[in-house]
């Protein structure tokens, strides 16, 4: 009897032993099993401490994300005006440049009539509508190349739900899509080319030998014959031919492809004094037009005849 509890304390023992290398097993296998979650772990440096790099096939599907890029549904997401949306007009010239012709278009009628007549009155007064598309159309002309690679902004302009009303909100003038091609207008200034672009427009006669440019002044009265005359609220430009069948174009330009221009005569004929509310209602009745690119060779052509006074 006496050695039955020799038996039972023995056998105490071997489990007690059993436990601690059960425990001594789980233990060396816990650094494997913490290292391995380590290793699995997303987003964790490496042995080096590290960051992960993101890999080629990351950086390969954000370029094709660049490259797939539906450009009027990032206009309209990135530059979104109210009332308003992007259609964009796309083409590539010879050196593989893709170049983007951006046209602002209203939502309904009601608000593009809104709109047209507040450009069309925007010399006389200024509008928070118009200056923010104005300021919206120089972040896209100056911000898209940076986004998409090898591309650049031909123009933006507001045009009406109609498509008879359009205003050049802004244009890359120096790289027109002739120049664009490697047909430039480099050589001259963006006066000269003004200049030749309004009368290739408006001018009454295109066979002319020179083309004169005279500078009004602002205060400058609108018939320096008549002591009623009102005058001009802006300084104005007038081009006119060499002769008095050749007529004339009077504008003051305003910066965005736009000119407005004053029905002024070449020559006044008529019974003077004519009092000022006549000289005020020509004033008035300025009217808002955007100058259209033209041929370049014509523009040239114009260009070589300027004679500025």
């Amino acid at each position: 009897m006496k050695g039955i509890p020799f038996i039972v304390l023995m056998m105490a023992l071997l489990v007690m032993v059993g436990g601690c290398s059960q425990t001594e097993v789980k233990n060396d296998l816990s650094p494997a099993n913490e290292e391995e979650n380590q290793t699995a772990s997303p987003g964790l440096g490496d042995d080096n401490g590290e960051e992960a790099q993101p890999s080629e096939t990351d950086s390969a599907s954000d370029e094709n994300l660049s490259e797939n890029m539906n450009i009027d549904e990032y206009l309209n997401a990135h530059y979104k005006i109210d009332g308003t949306h992007y259609e964009t007009d796309v083409w590539e010239s010879d050196s593989g440049m893709t170049n983007y012709t951006v046209k602002l278009l209203p939502d309904t009628e009601e608000y593009s009539q809104e709109i047209n007549e507040k450009f069309q009155h925007g010399h006389m007064k200024s509008y928070e509508e118009t200056e923010m598309m104005f300021d919206m159309a120089k972040q896209i002309m100056d911000e898209l190349p940076e986004v998409k690679n090898k591309s650049r902004v031909d123009s933006v302009s507001w045009v009406s739900y109609d498509g008879e009303f359009k205003v050049v909100l802004i244009q890359d003038f120096e790289k027109s899509k002739h120049q664009a091609d490697g047909e430039g207008l480099s050589k001259y200034t963006s006066n000269q080319i003004e200049y030749a672009r309004v009368w290739l427009q408006l001018g009454p006669n295109q066979e002319i030998d020179e083309l004169n440019v005279r500078h009004i002044p602002a205060g400058e009265k609108l018939n320096l014959d008549d002591e009623t005359s009102a005058s001009y609220p802006e300084d104005v430009i007038q081009l006119a031919g060499s002769r008095l069948v050749d007529g004339s174009v009077t504008y003051s330009g305003n910066g965005d492809g736009t000119i407005n221009v004053y029905n002024i005569p070449l020559r006044w004929d008529g019974k003077y004094p004519a009092g000022k509310d006549f000289y005020n209602k020509i004033i008035q009745s300025t009217k808002l037009v955007r100058i259209d690119t033209g041929d370049d060779q014509d523009v040239i052509r114009l260009i070589k005849l300027l004679n500025v006074h």
